[in-house]
């Protein structure tokens, strides 16, 4: 059973890394460059983890976040933020947004892969 990610993120370049990491860890991979997209799409698809960006055009991954975890549909998606502008209380703001994890940017790869292991049902085995 594969698991899906929907990553929601408008730097191409991150995008592009993060997806490669994932479908290397066996994952499905959503991807949207914008927070409203990635509501429709979380509705829609019901993934297993959404990986949030914090800076979206559209509106905040807090925000986005918030709407997440208001809506049945998606309560029980679990969303890990990955940022590059981590400042001092960021997590903190984020896991009162309904955050289940915090990773900052450039990704530490050891940590995003026992972050992904601990939010996503297991995979199949490798």
């Amino acid at each position: 059973m594969s698991r899906r990610v929907l990553v929601v993120e408008d730097n191409p370049v991150n995008l592009e890394l993060i997806t490669e990491v994932l479908e290397q860890e066996g994952c499905q991979v959503l991807t949207t460059h914008s927070a409203e997209a990635g509501l429709r799409l979380a509705a829609a698809e019901r993934p297993d983890l959404i990986l949030m960006d914090l800076q979206l055009l559209d509106m905040t991954g807090y925000e986005a976040t918030r709407r997440l975890k208001a809506s049945p549909a998606t309560v029980a998606i679990p969303v890990l933020v990955l940022t590059a502008f981590a400042m001092e209380g960021d997590d903190l703001k984020a896991r009162e947004a309904g955050c289940d994890g915090y990773l900052t940017k450039p990704l530490d790869l050891r940590a995003f892969r026992d972050t992904l292991d601990q939010l996503l049902p297991p995979g199949p085995a490798k």
